[in-house]
């Protein structure tokens, strides 16, 4: 396997929360995962260290934790949270957002904190578009802008990329190539990837309410199986892409 697992927020989600209440996993579910992680002895790795997995073919044993969004909660309650067991993970920044200091977003300070403690930043665009309906021009800038920025802001490389909506065509995928991009995540569900992937990885979604053989589930070959079986009706063949 070479699993990625995608995660929004964590702690409870709020009464106004409507549709995206799917996205919140409670507190206690993210610590009983993180020791089921330690558990089945995996190790969390980088964005560059999955990149040198796939290039490798050398993913066994190892996960790549993802957050969509940079909102706060993953600061004040996924963070600590990592930091104490020992694990790492990537955490994708909406640039205008955050370096705009939005409220109820991760500021440049959490983001440097972050990572001396050894997690990484990704982009998530600027403003996150659907990628895939805006013109040439701010296409190019969404992709390319929102890594110079966070880069300058940061002092670090930002080597992957995650598209907002998991939006995105050719098109994109060449820009976001074209910006020097290690990687991009997409939303298509699976937890088997190979280095024809990097610019479309598959991630397995972390939902409310896993419990603890579900959670396990997600690192299965079963898992790979049926997904795979349900994408060919919604990705293109993984040699057409």
């Amino acid at each position: 396997m070479s699993t990625i697992l995608t995660y929004h927020y964590v702690g409870d989600a709020p009464a106004d929360a409507g549709s995206h209440k799917s996205l919140f996993v409670p507190k206690h579910e993210f610590e009983s995962q993180l020791r089921a992680i330690k558990k089945m002895g995996l190790e969390t790795v980088s964005p560059e260290e999955f990149h040198a997995g796939l290039l490798a073919k050398d993913l066994k044993r190892k996960v790549w934790l993802t957050f969509d969004d940079g909102r706060l909660d993953n600061y004040e309650l996924a963070f600590p949270l990592l930091k104490e067991a020992g694990l790492k993970a990537t955490f994708f920044i909406i640039a205008d957002h955050s370096l705009g200091c939005e409220p109820g977003y991760i500021t440049v300070p959490m983001m440097k904190e972050m990572l001396a403690a050894g997690m990484s930043i990704g982009s998530h665009t600027l403003t996150h578009p659907h990628l895939a309906r805006i013109p040439a021009e701010q296409l190019a800038r969404e992709v390319a802008a929102s890594k110079q920025q966070l880069e300058d802001a940061l002092g670090v490389a930002v080597t992957s990329f995650c598209y907002p909506y998991g939006n995105f065509n050719a098109a994109v995928q060449e820009e976001v190539r074209a910006a020097g991009y290690l990687l991009a995540t997409a939303t298509i569900r699976d937890n088997r990837n190979c280095d024809a992937d990097r610019w479309q990885l598959r991630r397995a979604m972390v939902t409310p309410g896993k419990s603890r053989s579900r959670f396990r589930y997600m690192f299965s070959s079963l898992y790979h199986w049926l997904h795979e079986w349900k994408n060919r009706k919604r990705w293109k063949p993984r040699e057409e892409a």
